[in-house]
């Protein structure tokens, strides 16, 4: 009779789990989506091939959030039928996320001095290149100087040398740029970060309620 009530009690927490595991799924495709769609990402990837990586992201937490939902109707599915293979998938696809996600937030945490020079070499691309023709280069560094109210890479208007004049987006302007558009990226691979880690901590307790009714499962076929 405790073995039977415990065993309810597991059941309706997986069903609530994976409730909210849906809700979570949701969360993860709406930050995709906020990504790839968002204007202020836009306007610096789409005219620099250096943040393709911002873009990358983006397509991995659409894919995931898509799985994320999935998974958790087979969580669902594997709970009312009392099926030990769809449970113990369910543990596996939610292990794989896991690493996944935690993977992506800890490397969003630490790669701050790769994203620094991933920012300073588009800058400095962008420099070099602005008065090229038919070039992106102008349009990406006039956008990065109009919305910073910065000026030129990593040494402000002398990266452009004596053409300074030829750039008016840079008139009156000495700051360079590198450390405003860091801490623009920065910011938001903090809330990518924070996202990524907090539902990886969460997938944990999805794959401690699968063990659990796995395992009593199998102890109610052996009686």
């Amino acid at each position: 009779m405790a073995m039977g009530s415990c065993y309810t009690c597991i059941r309706y927490l997986m069903f609530a789990f994976n409730f909210l595991f849906w809700l979570l799924g949701c969360a993860i495709l709406g930050v995709g989506i906020w990504v790839r769609v968002d204007e202020n990402f836009g306007k610096y990837v789409n005219n620099s091939d250096h943040f393709d990586f911002l873009y990358t992201g983006a397509y991995l937490f659409i894919v995931a959030g898509i799985l994320i939902m999935v998974v958790g109707f087979l969580g669902c599915c594997g709970a009312i039928r009392e099926n030990q293979c769809m449970l113990g998938l369910f543990f596996a696809l939610l292990f794989i996320i896991f690493v996944i996600l935690l993977g992506s937030g800890i490397w969003a945490v630490v790669a701050k001095e790769q994203v620094k020079d991933i920012v300073n070499k588009a800058l400095q691309d962008g420099v070099d290149h602005y008065f090229d023709q038919n070039s992106s280069s102008k349009e990406f560094m006039d956008i990065v100087q109009t919305d910073f109210q910065c000026c030129g890479a990593t040494k402000g208007a002398e990266d452009y040398g004596i053409k300074f004049t030829m750039v008016p987006t840079c008139e009156g302007l000495i700051k360079p740029c590198n450390n405003e558009l860091f801490n623009f990226v920065k910011e938001n691979l903090v809330i990518i970060a924070g996202v990524s880690i907090g539902i990886a901590v969460i997938l944990i307790l999805g794959m401690i309620f699968s063990m659990i009714l796995c395992c009593a499962l199998r102890d109610s076929q052996v009686d």
